[in-house]
């Protein structure tokens, strides 16, 4: 598979991944009301979410490669290092081989790091003018997100102020986000030019 055709598939990637987000935010919040299976079910669905994350991670570390390849690859082995361990301990507690208390900090974590990395991607793809300002801008709310976010849930669970900060910027900004960067993949025009920079 060649770049452009990578990023056209990142780009469907990154469609994917904001209809499983919003699929799973609506399970979040149905599970924080009533309970029950709800949790389960969004548990299931942040496995989906994260692994459609991978070929997004590696369009981003492409993009930004030329920018300053040491910072983007540390940052990218560190991001996908981060979303795999989301993967596996979300995919435990899924079937019950984990309880949420023995992984909640560390899935925190996972989340947390994964929104540094966007961060850090979308502070490069800046710095080498590959990103449209506005999507650029977007990208750093989601990682502050993530990070004001992760700590609110550590300090005071989920009605922390912080925690439902982040939440609150995660969820329009991670939306926001990846279907702004999906569309620029999925334009030839853009798909192509991505490619030669790459």
């Amino acid at each position: 598979m060649n770049e452009t055709a990578f990023f056209r598939f990142a780009g469907w990637s990154a469609y994917f991944n904001a209809a499983v987000f919003v699929l799973s935010l609506v399970a979040l919040m149905i599970f924080f009301s009533i309970g029950g299976m709800w949790g389960r079910i969004n548990d299931s669905l942040s496995v989906i979410w994260m692994i459609s994350y991978l070929p997004i991670g590696v369009a981003l570390y492409l993009i930004t490669r030329p920018v300053n390849a040491p910072v983007s690859l540390v940052s990218t082995i560190i991001g996908m290092a981060a979303m795999l361990a989301f993967v596996a301990m979300q995919t435990l507690l899924v079937f019950g081989r984990v309880q949420f208390e023995q992984t909640f900090s560390a899935v925190l974590a996972t989340t947390a790091i994964v929104g540094l990395f966007v961060l850090i991607q979308g502070f490069l793809a800046r710095s080498g003018s590959l990103l449209p300002p506005g999507l650029i801008w977007v990208m750093v709310i989601y990682g502050l997100g993530s990070v004001i976010g992760a700590v609110g849930f550590q300090i005071g669970g989920e009605t922390h102020p912080l925690a439902m900060i982040g939440l609150l910027l995660n969820a329009v900004s991670g939306l926001v986000w990846v279907i702004w960067f999906g569309r620029l993949l999925l334009v030839e025009q853009v798909a192509v030019a991505l490619s030669s920079s790459a």
